[in-house]
This record gives C-alpha cells, sequence and structure tokens, in this order.
C-alpha cells in the first residue's frame, strides 16, 4: 500500500458584500468598499478650503509666521512652502503632491492642487484625495518698509532710574 502526499489544502479567502454598492470585497470593519468608503468619508474636512497670504508690494516679499518675510516669485517652491505652513490641520493627514494652479497675476489668488492621504480604518485602507485650496493675497506693508515710508521713526535706547535699595540702573530699547 502506497501513501500518497495531500499537501494541505489552503484556507479560501472569504468575501462579503458591500453595505452599500452590493460589490464582493474583503471583510473590513466598515463593511463598504474602497470606492463607498472614499465617498462617505472626508479626510479634507479639517484643512480650511480659503486662507490669505499677506504680501509687502514693496519688497516683493510674502509674510511666513509669525513675523519673519520672505522673498519669492509667483508659483514658486518658495510660497508653495509658505502656503502650506499657513494651512490648519495639514499636520494630521499625509501629503502626497501640492503645486501651484494657473491664475492671472492680477486676480490676488494663489490656488493650490493638494493630494492628501489618510488611514481611514486602523491600518487597513487607505484614503487618497485631490482638493484645491485658494489663498487671497492680502497687500500688506512688512516692518521694514513701513520704517521707510513714515518719516517719523526712531531708533532710541533709553536710561531709566530704578529706585530701590540697591539704586542701579537699566537699559531697555525700544523701536
Amino acid at each position: 500500500m502506497t501513501t500518497a502526499y495531500v499537501p494541505p489544502a489552503q484556507p479560501q479567502q472569504s468575501y462579503i458584500l458591500c453595505a452599500d454598492c452590493g460589490t464582493l470585497i474583503e471583510p473590513n470593519s466598515a463593511g463598504l468598499c474602497v470606492n463607498c468608503l472614499r465617498s462617505s468619508v472626508d479626510i479634507t474636512s479639517e484643512i480650511p478650503k480659503q486662507s490669505s497670504i499677506s504680501y509687502c508690494k514693496n519688497c516683493n516679499r510674502y509674510l511666513s509666521p509669525p513675523q519673519s518675510w520672505l522673498p519669492a516669485e509667483l508659483e514658486s517652491r518658495e510660497l508653495l512652502a509658505i502656503c502650506l505652513r499657513r494651512l490648519k490641520g495639514l499636520n494630521k493627514i499625509r501629503l502626497i503632491d501640492a503645486g501651484f494652479i494657473w491664475t492671472e497675476p492680477h486676480s490676488k489668488r494663489l490656488r493650490v492642487k493638494l493630494t492628501v492621504q489618510k488611514e481611514v480604518l486602523t491600518s487597513t485602507v487607505f484614503c487618497n484625495k485631490f482638493f484645491e485650496v485658494e489663498f487671497v493675497v492680502a497687500h500688506t506693508q512688512c516692518g521694514d518698509c513701513a520704517r521707510l515710508a513714515s518719516k517719523q521713526t526712531w531708533k532710541s535706547i533709553v536710561q531709566v532710574p530704578k529706585k530701590s535699595i540697591t539704586n542701579g540702573r537699566f537699559c531697555t530699547s525700544s523701536n
């Protein structure tokens, strides 16, 4: 009597129907296919769709929060970095791609196209989404140009006597 080797049977993958559209899918905790999951979950809800950015037209610099003014050309990498820093909630999702969408230079608008990714179900489904953010360019003056435009600016150091037991003095500076 000879015995033949029988390989172990591979476990068959079980499938379920999507709760919305009825297509066969591998089971997940939501019970939805990837397309239905993308349409039901908005991963960009925490990111504003419109924001503003300050621009000094005298020296062609943009405000990079909180206080620094950086020179940048239209549709440059530096300006894109400044725009992305202005968006709140972008640190909660993964940024895949970002780029400018062309607008008229005199429109005072910058449109940025973003591709983001976020894990929707725990370690199972990643959702990618494309969306646009519009930045309104607000013309303001930086501190340097405001000082140059005004003839009444002074820089000084003031020494104020301190009345105390030690009778010491201290210096303060003002702009």
